[in-house]
């Protein structure tokens, strides 16, 4: 019983403080200079109910302020040194709630009541206007979108909101281009530090693994200063997570997806078999190499048939591999989105702790039957000086493809926050897996008139990132910032056996053409043997950076900076594959077009065994080699460090320069597991000076025009001698060590007019000069149809940007909650022929100019949003988009065309009800348009397909909870 009523007794003690901390409710803030965009650290906030005073506080080094109050209203009165006083009245606190008030200060000599911002409900933190007013008083030309904007065109990921920025596009739904340069040109951090790509064969991270639910906000850096990295050129994307919210919040959305061409069907090309954990996106190691060949350390050689010990090693080894090599078709079901997050602040100690933690889920289904690829060649005769009027084709194919692709995002943040310190540690795990099969049929006129290619493949592709930040911000007096980052990353991109068998076979016709027969044949000269594939990528990254900002006042008391700091990076990566290749040996049965007789067990291994005078003889069929190329493993690291020191100074009230240099060392290495193969090395030390001006014509337009060099060192992709190809008969792709880091040299200018605080109006004109820049180009030394990589002598690029935001209010009241906003690019770029190559190819082409469009390079980009936002009173959000780029060089031809990737554009609708106070609906139909992906060659006005397909419609329906 004693214990009984000690229990009582904790019980209702516990339930009357309860209803104590009840009894109040909390005022938190921030205050924020209207004139520079910084945050106030100090300030005042005296709390009054009428003229009392009852309470206050000083905001933090982040500009932050709360304060606990009992039910009621109060009145706000926030002030700092030469600043005009805020008053912020009618404040209302209920039992347990919490109000949030931003707030801008003006210098008395620079009051503008006309665009202060108070909002006196909860602030969302990555909202448009806060974005905006971050770019208008930034020191860099910089473009970004919000998770308003992300929520409202309903993007799903990182990928599909960035192409609401103006001037970026993305490839294969994943790669970001900036000012329509590829992906090399651009680099993408999170917080502020670098990640590792996780495909071997780009250097730019792959954007679509961040799902929509983690991210603040997306800022694009247009324009370099010395406390960036160095190595950007058309822009530094920076993925800004999530922060912990000013109140308890949990949000629950679930949507599904259906596409006609790829969901719900029982024709999906698939794996034959799949393993358990594939939801997961994680293979459950049924992919594997065999355990029987693991235990080996390898297949033996073939040898002797009467060495019955190496043969019968070879039998079992053979037979221990999986015999489905042969895309199925399977049933799809719908596509699910799953996103859960939580956060919450609460004092502790003399500071506040807050946390944010989210969790997310993605299944969806792609398909397409329809699609072609088409390789050609330029068969004209330079000797002779025959020049063909049309292109020849290597192979022309109908292709299907099928995919399954799931997506796992978790993301935690805690932070410890003090006065003049704050403490973050940030973890983020995203775990993909890739499902996909493809088959292609058609005519192979390479290998015969009559000769028709069947190329198929099964792939399983798993990708993890993970990522480690632990951060610091701290104010030391008044005048002194020193903020820090150690970010550890760990990538991995698996490809457990991925298969591929291809075969040929002609068609025999009797004399007047009906086809009587047809011979198959697997031609090992043309393309791979069946194939088992397992692919390993592992990369580190370490980026710790430390910056000092000091405050300081010039001749005539204006405020300005000086910064400083330094940087180190360590990058390194393992790269390793094994193949185990199928051979026919005498004794097996050749292919017939019987898939089932072929992998049959009397076909594989040992078929017969042969006695004659007391000695066996094993005779062997199909049989699998390892068959490891070591020029396709290798090692690479890459080190920098960086130290940089820069300026802002104001010339006068409205002009600003901003000035530094940065100086980056550089060390990298490459080597392959073949000894024989030359060692890829880098050893580079550059200075990269900035200079920018900025003038602010009135207080919300600034004018900007600098200048700054920047770089852009090969990738480890394109450093390897790794040879890859994206289908059994394609072109190869290989790299090559040799290969220098890029100079640039950048220009910039821009307009920006800020007219209200949700509206804008913004031109930039940008030239670009490249020094070696490393293109993709055909090798014309190789015997078989390749790519590679090499340095051309110079480029140059130049454009012009223009992004406008408008709110129809100007036209009527009952137009106010109607906006547009749009954004579009023109660019041009030219690249010189190497001469040398240029000889090559007028010989048998002469109509082709001296000069091209850089690799990867859009001539335009355009963004458009319509939307009606209504969160006051209907709770109705809808919006239109669109985004569209230009045609761009996918692959540098040589003595062939080039190869472009047509423009398509992509028309989306998002419609949001909300319903209650706490739930909402979506109703969503994207890719309306169903444009094509179509890659093209033209020559002599013809256009030749090098691939196509469509994708298909997908409508969606979604409910989300915010508590």
């Amino acid at each position: 019983m004693r214990h009984i009523q000690h229990f009582l007794l904790c019980v209702c003690l516990t339930v009357t403080s309860l209803a104590g901390i009840a009894q109040s409710g909390t005022i938190r803030g921030k205050v924020t200079s209207g004139t520079t965009g910084e945050v106030l650290l100090g300030a005042t906030v005296r709390l009054l109910e009428g003229t009392v005073m009852k309470g206050g506080a000083y905001t933090d080094l982040e500009g932050n302020y709360s304060i606990k109050a009992a039910p009621g209203t109060y009145n706000l009165i926030i002030a700092y040194i030469s600043f005009v006083n805020d008053t912020l009245e009618n404040v209302t606190v209920t039992d347990g709630g919490v109000v949030f008030n931003e707030s801008l200060l003006f210098e008395e000599m620079a009051a503008r009541e006309d665009i202060a911002v108070e909002i006196s409900t909860t602030r969302n933190n990555a909202s448009t206007y806060t974005l905006y007013n971050k770019k208008r008083n930034s020191i860099n030309a910089i473009d970004g979108v919000s998770f308003d904007l992300v929520q409202r065109t309903g993007d799903a990921n990182a990928a599909a909101a960035v192409t609401r920025i103006v001037g970026v596009t993305v490839s294969e739904g994943k790669y970001v281009y900036v000012r329509g340069l590829g992906d090399r040109y651009s680099k993408t951090t999170v917080n502020g530090a670098e990640l590792p790509s996780l495909d071997p064969n780009q250097n730019a991270v792959q954007m679509d693994i961040f799902p929509a639910n983690l991210i603040d906000n997306i800022i694009v850096y247009k324009n370099f200063t010395p406390d960036l990295p160095g190595s950007f050129t058309g822009g530094l994307v920076d993925v800004r997570t999530k922060d912990f919210p000013d109140r308890f919040t949990l949000n629950f959305s679930a949507a599904t997806s259906f596409n006609p061409q790829a969901n719900l069907r029982d024709d999906l090309l698939t794996s034959p078999e799949k393993g358990k954990t594939d939801w997961l996106g994680v293979d459950d190691g049924s992919r594997a190499v065999p355990e029987y060949v693991q235990q080996l350390g390898g297949i033996p050689v073939i040898g002797s048939n009467t060495d019955s010990l190496r043969n019968v090693t070879i039998d079992q080894a053979t037979k221990s591999f999986t015999t489905s090599l042969v895309p199925v078709n399977g049933t799809s079901g719908l596509d699910q989105n799953y996103q859960l997050s939580l956060g919450n602040q609460h004092p502790v100690g003399k500071g506040v702790f807050g946390y944010v933690a989210s969790l997310s889920y993605r299944s969806e289904f792609t398909a397409y039957q329809d699609g072609f690829i088409g390789r050609y060649f330029n068969g004209s005769n330079a000797a002779t000086g025959q020049i063909n009027p049309n292109l020849s084709p290597y192979l022309t194919l109908d292709a299907q493809f099928g995919q399954q692709e799931v997506l796992l995002g978790t993301l935690a943040k805690v932070s410890y926050k003090l006065k003049n310190h704050k403490f973050s540690f940030n973890t983020m795990y995203n775990q993909s897996g890739s499902n996909a099969s493809r088959f292609a049929t058609g005519n192979f006129p390479s290998q015969g008139a009559d000769t028709y290619l069947e190329a198929r493949s099964i792939s399983f592709t798993e990708r993890t990132l993970n990522i480690n930040q632990l951060q610091g911000d701290h104010a030391i007096g008044d005048k002194t910032r020193i903020n820090w980052i150690h970010s550890l990353s760990f990538s991995s991109q698996s490809e457990p056996d991925l298969r591929i068998f291809s075969d040929d076979y002609v068609e025999l016709r009797d004399p007047d053409g009906t086809i009587t027969d047809s011979v198959y044949a697997i031609r090992q000269s043309a393309y791979p043997r069946p194939t088992h594939f397992y692919r390993d990528l592992n990369e580190f990254n370490y980026d710790g950076r430390l910056n000092v900002e000091r405050d300081f006042k010039q001749w005539a008391g204006l405020a300005g900076k000086i910064r400083f700091g330094g940087v180190y990076t360590l990058k390194r990566r393992e790269f390793r594959e094994s193949q185990y290749q199928l051979f026919t040996q005498t004794n097996a049965r050749p292919f017939n077009g019987d898939l089932e007789d072929f992998f049959s067990e009397s076909n594989l291994g040992i078929v017969r065994i042969d006695e004659a005078g007391g000695t066996k003889r094993y005779r062997l069929g199909n049989v699998y080699q390892q068959f490891d190329l070591k020029r396709n493993q290798y090692d690479a690291d890459q080190a920098v460090a960086a130290a940089y020191v820069m300026s802002e100074l104001p010339i006068t009230a409205r002009l600003k320069t901003v000035f530094g240099v940065r100086f980056e060392t550089t060390r990298a290495t490459i080597v392959s597991q073949d000894s024989t193969v030359e060692i890829g090395e880098l050893d580079e030390n550059d200075f990269l000076p900035a200079l920018s001006f900025i003038f602010a014509a009135r207080d919300n337009m600034n004018f900007r025009i600098g200048y700054a060099r920047t770089l852009a060192r090969p990738t480890f992709r394109e450093f390897a001698p790794f040879e890859s190809f994206d289908f059994a008969g394609d072109f190869t792709l290989v790299g090559n060590p040799n290969l220098k880091r890029t100079l640039i040299d950048n220009a910039d200018v821009r307009w920006e007019w800020f007219f209200t605080p949700g509206e804008l109006i913004s031109v930039s004109a940008f030239y670009k000069y490249f020094a070696n820049p490393i293109e993709r180009v055909y090798n014309v030394r190789s015997i078989n149809p390749q790519f590679s990589f090499e340095n051309i002598s110079s480029a140059n690029t130049y454009g012009i940007e223009l992004e406008v935001k408008k709110n129809f209010g100007f036209i009527n009241d009952k137009l106010s909650r109607l906006e547009f906003g749009g954004n579009a690019s023109w660019i041009r770029s030219l690249i010189n022929i190497d001469s040398a190559q240029y000889a090559q190819i007028v010989a048998i082409d002469p109509d082709r100019p001296d000069q091209r469009p850089m690799f990867g390079q859009s001539p335009y980009a355009a963004n458009a949003e319509l939307s009606y936002i209504d969160t006051d009173e209907l709770g109705l959000q809808v919006s239109l988009s669109y985004n569209v780029f230009g045609p761009r060089i996918t692959y540098v031809g040589g003595v062939s065309p080039d190869v472009y990737e047509q423009p398509r554009g992509l028309l989306n609708l998002s419609v949001s009800k909300k319903v209650g106070k706490h739930l909402t609906v979506r109703l969503r139909a994207n890719n309306l348009l169903d444009p094509a992906f179509k890659m093209t060659y033209e020559y002599k006005g013809r256009e030749y397909l090098f691939q196509n397909y469509t994708l298909g419609r997908s409508y969606s329906a979604g409910i989300s909870l915010s508590l």
